[in-house]
């Protein structure tokens, strides 16, 4: 005699048994997919991906990778800095430990013009000459100073 209220035993079949199986597989990639969302590679409580990458470049290794040996020329909390001489020219190299220290000493430079290659953490001042070579070798982006050369470009027809 079976129990008031209970429900009666359900065969189970192979047809069952398989789409329990898939029900339990499809929860569980749900569950791995929400999990990878979370706190994989980027995720949203993970570490993030700029937390992930190395640090910024020290003077001496910018130094090496243009093929010249860098003198230090100021070494202080906001900024390290040096120069070489690669080709006849000189190259100013500057590297920072924070974001704030670098557009700090960037907006200034601007204010005296020329061309500056800016990357994660460094900023290489450019000459006319240095320009493509450095982008070539180190990446980052080209920006430009302020413009006092008070000259005006015509065409001599």
């Amino acid at each position: 005699m079976r129990a008031r209220g209970a429900l009666p035993a359900l065969p189970r079949t192979d047809r069952t048994v398989r789409t329990a199986v898939q029900w339990a597989l499809l929860v569980l990639l749900l569950l791995l997919g929400i999990l990878q969302l979370l706190v994989g590679p980027g995720g949203l409580i993970g570490p993030s991906q700029a937390a992930q990458r190395p640090g910024p470049r020290s003077v001496e290794e910018l130094a090496g990778r243009i093929g010249c040996t860098a003198e230090i020329t100021a070494d202080v909390a906001d900024l390290r800095q040096g120069m070489c001489t690669s080709g006849g020219e000189e190259i100013w190299i500057a590297t920072f430990p924070t974001r704030r220290a670098q557009e700090a000493w960037t907006s200034e430079a601007k204010d005296y013009g020329g061309s500056y290659l800016v990357g994660d953490g460094w900023v290489v001042v450019l000459s006319d000459a240095t320009e493509d070579l450095l982008h070539g070798l180190l990446g980052g982006v080209i920006d430009s100073g302020t413009d006092h050369g008070g000259h005006v470009h015509t065409d001599s027809g």
